[in-house]
């Protein structure tokens, strides 16, 4: 009985499908739903940004709620004052000169543009490329649906009763700006703290002149490093840069990272912050995450993390030690770690959508990115989110924290928040470099100055020796005088003397004699075997001629 009912389940899901694949799946919808609030800020091609703040959901909040989601991965918009926004360009395709993004709502083409389209839930909207010449249609179409409508909080006393009031988005192109605008002469900037981390910066795309600049002055300048951390910070800068930490800047700073690897963990035993950033600049540089070595780090990092989920009671770790392990996945009870981590900065997450300043927002946010996260994860009253907070610490000169705060602050904040706002992680910031390619082992040579220098070194001590006496006697006699022995024969002692010398003698003229044989005159030795094979053939002809002779 089972097994017919399991039988008729699958034919009746599997005849819809014989029948029609069309008409089987007509009526289900696959595409992600789109949670979409009453308020939204958009920018246009030119980076001018529009915002808007009313009681209704519209389609223009829609469509930079589905690119925050996940839903569709890059658009770009024209303004227009009269029709307001419109679609150019939606996840890179761009429309040729008869071709246009038509914009349908439940399977009907729209009449409104998408800032004054009102959605509603479980709508579809849909983006369709179609040549206006014919209204044929290219390719597939975008979509997706409207999920659950956030609306903004009631007026409060706070407001002054005047409702909700969104502010800009954070504008990368000011920021870019203000960066640019306190670069040195040289490319450089106040530190090489700066240095790094606006370099880092750069590898989102968005750097305009800083970072060729940047990346000159790098090459031709190298810092002085000292600890591990210090090497990791600068090895990330120059892969964002494009440089090789090799050999790009005539430095390795790879090795010395490597080198601090004591087969556990990286470092001073006390500190994670070295384990943790010693993984991304690694990973780019022809390491492995299934490496031992990252294995054995990326297990030092989980097992450096508190019980309440934090590394170090610290936002900016905890966002870090995320991004370093969501990168090493295969790592023992990494996902644990990773999820205890994201249920800690959930825990510090302030109810104006920030963690406490813009830095800590930055790398948390960072971290969300790392966990493939949305921001509507994290809405606090409604609104609040990080990517908002950060907007909300832009200045109108483009730097992030007020003017009184000092330059270096400054900089330091709106380095940070670019890549944050990028929607990079750090990961994504750096481009990947090959390890070096070991040095060829080097070969022996056979000169004859090399091998008579190797003769030397095994000389017999009793050869060095008679060399050295029979050297000592050319130089002259002594200053003091020896009586000379009254007798003809030699003594005892002048005959060992005698010996020697005639020994060293024999040993010097057969050295020469080896130096000869075995250096320049191997032609001489050829020609006296030869002579010497003649001579044996003329004394044969000779012998042989008298005994035939004799015989006859």
């Amino acid at each position: 009985m089972k097994t017919l009912v399991r039988l008729g389940i699958v034919l009746l899901f599997a005849l819809p499908i014989a029948i029609s694949p069309t008409l089987a799946f007509a009526d289900f919808d696959f595409s992600p739903p789109i949670d979409v609030p009453d308020h939204c800020t958009a920018s246009d091609i030119g980076g001018t940004p529009h915002s808007y703040a009313t009681a209704q959901f519209l389609g223009i909040c829609a469509l930079v709620a589905a690119k925050e989601q996940g839903a569709i991965s890059a658009y770009q918009l024209l303004y227009n004052d009269a029709f307001g926004f419109y679609v150019q360009t939606l996840n890179g395709t761009v429309p040729s000169d008869t071709q246009y993004w038509a914009l349908y709502k439940n399977g009907g083409y729209s009449d409104d543009g998408l800032s004054t389209m009102i959605v509603a839930q479980d709508d579809l909207l849909t983006f369709q490329l179609t040549d206006w010449t014919d209204n044929s249609t290219v390719g597939s179409p975008i979509e997706f649906t409207i999920g659950t409508l956030i609306s903004s909080p009631a007026p409060s006393a706070a407001t002054g009763g005047g409702g909700f009031l969104a502010h800009d988005p954070f504008s990368i192109p000011l920021a870019v700006n203000y960066i640019q605008n306190e670069q040195h002469a040289d490319g450089s900037f106040d530190s090489e703290l700066l240095n790094d981390w606006i370099a880092i910066m750069t590898g989102g795309g968005d750097a305009g002149d800083i970072r060729r600049r940047l990346a000159d002055f790098e090459r031709s300048n190298s810092p002085a490093l000292s600890s591990p951390t210090d090497y990791e910070r600068h090895a990330m800068a120059l892969e964002a840069l494009g440089i090789d930490p090799y050999a790009g800047t005539g430095h390795d700073y790879i090795t010395p990272i490597v080198a601090a690897f004591d087969g556990t963990q990286v470092g001073n035993t006390s500190l994670v912050n070295d384990d943790i950033f010693a993984v991304f600049p690694l990973l780019h540089a022809g390491y492995s995450g299934d490496d031992a070595m990252l294995q054995k780090i990326g297990a030092s990092i989980v097992s450096q993390q508190a019980v309440d989920g934090s590394w170090a009671e610290s936002v900016d770790l905890t966002a870090a030690g995320i991004q370093a392990l969501a990168l090493l996945p295969s790592v023992p009870s990494a996902s644990d770690a990773i999820k205890k981590g994201i249920a800690y900065l959930h825990a510090q997450e302030a109810l104006d959508g920030g963690f406490g300043n813009s830095q800590s927002t930055s790398w948390a946010l960072q971290a969300v990115w790392a966990v493939k996260g949305t921001t509507f994860d994290w809405v606090k009253n409604t609104y609040y989110t990080p990517d908002y907070y950060l907007a909300t610490k832009q200045n109108v000169d483009g730097g992030v924290e007020s003017k009184d705060t000092d330059i270096q602050t400054r900089l330091w904040a709106t380095a940070y928040a670019i890549p944050a706002i990028e929607q990079k992680t750090w990961d994504q910031l750096l481009g990947n470099f090959p390890k070096p390619a070991p040095a060829p082992a080097a070969t022996a040579t056979t000169t004859t100055e090399s091998i008579a220098t190797t003769t030397a070194f095994v000389e017999p001590a009793s050869l060095r020796r008679t060399v050295a006496d029979s050297e000592s006697a050319r130089s002259g006699p002594s200053p003091v005088q020896v009586e000379p022995s009254l007798s003809d024969t030699p003594s005892e002692e002048n005959s060992d003397a005698s010996s020697v010398n005639d020994t060293a003698t024999t040993s010097s003229q057969t050295a020469a004699a080896a130096n000869v044989l075995g250096g320049r005159s191997l032609p001489l030795l050829f020609m006296l075997i030869l002579a010497a094979i003649f001579g044996l053939i003329v004394l044969w002809s000779i012998v042989n001629a008298y005994h035939n002779r004799t015989h006859s």
